[in-house]
């Protein structure tokens, strides 16, 4: 039975419907239809009536029509059979049959369409099924209902079609575009929307960036098949990693990027950066290969360390960088108020596009000498940056941050130049010129236009290319590519020299030498420091660099030549030049016009210097036996409040004037900063303020300081109860109790640190 009532009547309730079935396109057929039947017999219109019904049952849609909201089909076509799965006959008996079908998380909006439809309402909704066979559909259903003066309801007429399939296009085109074919996670797009949402929503939550180490080498040794089956089961492990509500995506090739909401405390977050590390110490087994990777990871946090999703993945990114350079398999923060150290990286990092308006950068040159008689021959130009707080900053310092925040190509131009520049003006003043060395990162080679920015500054300042020497590392030269060293070569095709850098330190550079061939190799200076220590390993290699030079036709430089007893060595062994303290130290620009114009330097052993600014203390200073452990952190900068981690410290002595602690941090002394000291001695920690007063090198990178304290007088008695005790404790050749005492080595300690 297809019907319950006869067709004539259906098919005039379906002809006197004013409203049009926009979605299947019959409105031709039907109104033509229509005006057919008006004009024909009974015998005709039942014709008709038989050709719409083949039409009706021979669509791939289903047409309807029922008494009211709720009451009784009256009709139903074939096609509503063929997508519900279920035979017609059962359809009439329970016309809620279908609705059961629809997916539960849906039934909501399906019902919420049916009230607007009894009150009047067309409507067009979409939802998923479960049909009798088990198969997930979605259909795309039109319901008009017709409706009388008074508002009633009287029929409902309806169509629905299987868009099953297109849907399953569409989906599979949102996956496409919103995660990732191979590990299943969300992709880029996905991450920086969300990332983007939840910035604009000021959602508290922390991002973990992950960095795969030495990846490369998986693909390379054992190929890309591999690799990408090892990206499968990482993305599977730190997904099994990711807290409830967190959120994981791959950012691209070996890096991920997960996100922790939620958290009460940032040490939960570090948990999970922990459990991480932990977790990769179980290799990975892929094929027949055991594979034991490890990852790095940077850590930031929203909205302390960045209000945009750019900000907050850069500085995510500069704390990976970080944990990089420590060795890689651990975690670093790139919060700035961590530490000293974060701190000042964070203040430099913020200040140095400043640094070149505000002409904060100076060239230091180093002389370059003959051995035998101290004739010049050249020098090394050093850039020193001059900050407004933090003083006299090394190269060591700012440039690594350089490469992390896109500067240092700025950095790199501005000293070609301003080399040009001082190379012009002193062949204006009638100087003897001298070739100088300009040290370039790899990260240069990277931008385009090296080559024609050169040239543009030897013919804008009138030099010679022979007096301009451009040096880059010999381990950056060994992870250069072909368009690095075609560069070199279109460098050294304008006349302008090339040399290598820390030479002996890297691996396999003969092939390098070849390839490029340098004018000027320069032999790293921890093989000169080793000529006193009769290593005879690190002779050798010496004595071998300077052969190869003289063969290949290439000038060798010692650097870091301190000592006269390596002055006698490289003499004998032929050496074309020497540069280091015996001879001179980094000079500015004044001095070195003047070492210039005399032509030549003597050799002279030169002792370290101690500050002048050292200050003898008017109060009795009390030796401690060991050196304590202390605490120590910025204050105020310029009488401004800063909130800033702590450093460790050790603390050699003390007096009511001051302490002389000991720091592997290089920090300004009489400068505009407050600091704040933290120590324990006799059971009771003692909180103070003070300056830096003076500063000398203790040991390689390590740093002794004079601090004067800023007392008020409690303190300053309460102090000096502290310091009579323990005078008289040593008096009595007794211990010192309740005291935080190092017994490290002043070296370990701070590497442990």
């Amino acid at each position: 039975m297809r019907y319950k009532e006869p067709k004539l009547s259906i098919i005039k309730r379906l002809f006197n419907n004013e409203e049009k079935i926009e979605s299947i396109k019959l409105n031709e057929a039907i109104n033509e239809a229509y005006f057919k039947h008006t004009h024909l017999d009974e015998k005709g219109i039942e014709s008709e009536i038989n050709n719409f019904q083949y039409i009706f049952d021979h669509l791939t849609a289903g047409i309807w029509m029922r008494e009211e909201i709720k009451g009784d089909l009256v009709y139903a076509s074939k096609g509503f059979e063929e997508i519900l799965s279920l035979p017609l006959n059962k359809i009439y008996e329970t016309p809620s049959l279908r609705f059961q079908m629809v997916h539960p998380m849906h039934k909501k909006e399906v019902a919420a369409n049916l009230e607007m439809v009894a009150k009047g309402k067309t409507v067009q909704m979409l939802y998923p099924i479960t049909d009798r066979k088990g198969q997930k559909k979605w259909l795309l259903e039109q319901i008009i209902p017709r409706v009388k003066e008074d508002g009633v309801v009287t029929q409902i007429f309806g169509m629905i079609t299987d868009v099953t399939h297109e849907m399953d296009i569409e989906e599979k085109l949102n996956f496409l575009a919103n995660y990732d074919s191979l590990t299943r996670l969300p992709n880029q797009k996905s991450l920086f929307e969300r990332l983007d949402s939840y910035c604009r929503e000021r959602v508290k939550f922390s991002l973990i960036y992950l960095d795969i180490d030495r990846f490369y080498v998986i693909n390379n040794s054992l190929g890309y098949q591999i690799g990408d089956e090892a990206l499968k089961k990482i993305a599977l492990r730190l997904t099994d990693l990711t807290p409830e509500d967190g959120y994981l995506a791959r950012l691209n090739s070996n890096d991920f990027i997960m996100i922790v909401k939620n958290y009460d405390d940032e040490k939960e977050v570090y948990q999970v950066a922990d459990k991480i590390l932990r977790s990769f110490e179980m290799p990975f087994t892929i094929q027949e290969y055991v594979l034991h990777i490890t990852t790095s990871i940077g850590i930031t946090f929203f909205p302390e360390e960045g209000e945009s999703r750019l900000t907050l993945l850069e500085n995510a990114h500069t704390a990976l960088y970080h944990a990089k350079r420590q060795g890689k398999n651990n975690y670093q923060l790139f919060s700035h108020s961590r530490d000293i150290p974060s701190y000042k990286k964070y203040v430099l990092d913020r200040d140095m596009r400043l640094a070149l308006l505000n002409d904060e950068f100076n060239l230091y040159f180093q002389p370059q000498v003959e051995p035998s008689k101290g004739f010049i021959v050249g020098a090394e130009v050093l850039i020193r940056w001059q900050h407004p707080e933090w003083g006299d900053i090394s190269p060591a310092e700012f440039i690594p941050l350089a490469e992390e925040n896109h500067m240092v190509n700025q950095i790199i131009d501005w000293e070609i130049e301003k080399v040009c520049s001082i190379l012009h003006e002193w062949k204006q003043k009638g100087y003897r010129l001298y070739p100088v060395s300009v040290n370039i990162s790899p990260i240069r080679f990277m931008k385009k236009g090296l080559v024609n920015f050169v040239q543009a500054q030897l013919e804008k300042y009138d030099v010679n290319p022979q007096y301009l020497e451009l040096e880059i590392t010999e381990s950056s030269l060994l992870k250069t590519d072909q368009t690095v060293l075609t560069i070199l070569k279109e460098l050294k095709a304008l006349g302008v020299k090339v040399a290598v850098d820390d030479f002996g330190t890297g691996y396999s550079s003969l092939d390098y030498l070849r390839k490029i061939k340098p004018d000027t190799i320069k032999i790293d200076k921890t093989f000169i420091n080793n000529i006193k220590s009769e290593s005879e390993i690190d002779k050798g290699v010496i004595a071998s660099i300077l052969f190869l030079g003289k063969r290949l036709d290439m000038k060798v430089v010692a650097e870091g030549v301190e000592e006269k007893d390596q002055l006698e060595f490289l003499k004998q062994n032929e050496c074309d030049m020497i540069q280091g303290f015996l001879f001179s130290e980094p000079v500015p620009k004044e001095k070195y016009e003047k070492i210039i114009q005399v032509g030549y330097l003597k050799a002279v052993q030169r002792t370290k210097k101690k500050s002048s600014l050292r200050e003898n203390r008017k109060f009795y200073r009390f030796e401690l036996p060991l050196h304590i452990h202390g605490k120590m952190t910025i204050a105020e900068v310029n009488d401004q409040v800063v909130q800033v981690g702590s450093t460790p410290i050790l603390i050699e002595n003390l007096s009511l004037g001051g302490i002389r602690i000991l720091s592997n941090l290089k920090l300004p002394v009489n400068s505009n900063m407050k600091f704040k000291f933290e120590f324990k001695i006799l059971g009771e920690v003692i909180e103070v303020y003070g300056n830096l007063r003076w500063i000398e090198d203790e040991l390689q990178n390590i740093y002794s300081y004079g601090v004067i304290f800023i007392l008020n007088r409690t303190l300053e008695d309460h102090l000096a109860r502290l310091i009579n005790r323990m005078t008289t404790l040593r008096i009595k050749n007794q211990p010192i109790p309740n005291t935080e005492f190092v017994y490290d080595q002043v070296t370990k300690f701070f590497n442990k640190s």
